[in-house]
């Protein structure tokens, strides 16, 4: 595989770094995340006026591998005194397995100096997060449904979000959790995580 190349726009921009280069990363991961994120109400709104101005403010950051000038995976990363999140991690498959995921979260990780940052997992994607997980230690802390889209409940690990939306967890078990959510869409979620007793709870 070609060498792996890892932009971190917020030192780029601290650096005084060309601003039509940075321009032109920051729009292209709005395109690759849109299809990521096309099922998020508002999430080019979210981007546009909250992510991209934190890169100027040092509350937000976007870093980005490429291979041969194309994007292959970013991660969009929020630090205040608060809070600590990944808000957006994304691998493309056909490059998945080839450590561009770990290096991400590294990174992530030095960004934010926090081993277990919040990030929040649409429950029929949690499959794909399950390698990751268990090689940190992360956690699965709440299930909410309606939270940012009402089609599927996110997963939330690392932490707690507060807000008026219906936790599923409270003091139920995760198995029972899913009991709950018996349904096609997740079946295979279901699956893969109890073959993974690791990523329950501890």
């Amino acid at each position: 595989m070609a060498k792996i190349e890892i932009h971190n726009l917020n030192e780029l921009i601290q650096q005084n770094y060309p601003q039509e280069i940075v321009e032109k990363m920051i729009q292209e991961v709005l395109m690759l995340s849109m299809l990521v994120k096309n099922d998020y109400p508002d999430y080019k709104e979210w981007y546009t006026k909250v992510q991209v101005p934190g890169l100027y403010t040092n509350e937000r950051n976007i870093i980005i591998a490429h291979i041969n000038e194309r994007i292959v995976g970013f991660v969009s990363l929020k630090k205040t005194k608060t809070e600590k999140k990944i808000c957006t991690f994304y691998v493309e498959k056909s490059f998945r397995r080839n450590k561009i995921g770990t290096i991400l979260v590294e990174k992530a990780i030095e960004f934010l100096e926090e081993s277990r940052p919040l990030i929040t997992i649409p429950m029929d994607k949690l499959n794909e997060f399950i390698r990751i997980a268990n090689k940190y230690n992360w956690e699965i802390t709440d299930i909410k449904e309606n939270l940012y889209r009402t089609s599927t409940p996110e997963v939330i690990v690392n932490g707690i979000i507060t807000d008026t939306n219906q936790s599923l967890i409270q003091e139920k078990s995760l198995q029972k959790v899913y009991r709950i959510y018996k349904i096609e869409r997740i079946k295979q979620v279901i699956r893969t995580i109890l073959n993974n007793p690791q990523f329950l709870w501890k």
